[in-house]
């Protein structure tokens, strides 16, 4: 009996190689680009509409901009200055909310954790 098969070839180094295990290495190595090209086309296509929603929101950023230029120009300077003196204001009781929000937040988890290591009435 000979050392290859109907399906085998030889190769150089003398050894063979089924004709069949080529040609499924060639199909699954075309499955996989076909996946990847596929995958590749659809990252593409996204990225090209995050693009275009990036350069409309540019462009109206850039309008409203303009519109409010336009309205700080027609408003008396002292109702602009004592209006947009409040921000700073309303931004530190915000942030000093959020932080008594999660000082809370912190009390009723340690609560909670309290109360699962009391044992039950029922048990």
């Amino acid at each position: 009996m000979s050392s290859t098969t109907a399906t085998e070839t030889p190769t150089s180094s003398g050894r063979g190689k089924g004709i069949g295990a080529e040609e499924g290495e060639k199909q699954l190595t075309q499955e996989i680009v076909n996946v990847i090209d596929t995958s590749v086309e659809e990252c593409h296509s996204e990225v090209s509409l995050v693009l275009e929603s990036q350069q409309e929101l540019q462009k109206s950023l850039h309008r409203l901009g303009g519109e409010v230029q336009k309205i700080f120009q027609r408003l008396p300077r002292s109702e602009v200055a004592g209006q947009t003196a409040k921000i700073p204001v309303l931004r530190r009781r915000c942030q000093r909310l959020g932080t008594k929000v999660k000082d809370i937040q912190e009390r009723l988890s340690r609560i909670a954790t309290i109360a699962e290591s009391i044992p039950s009435e029922n048990a």
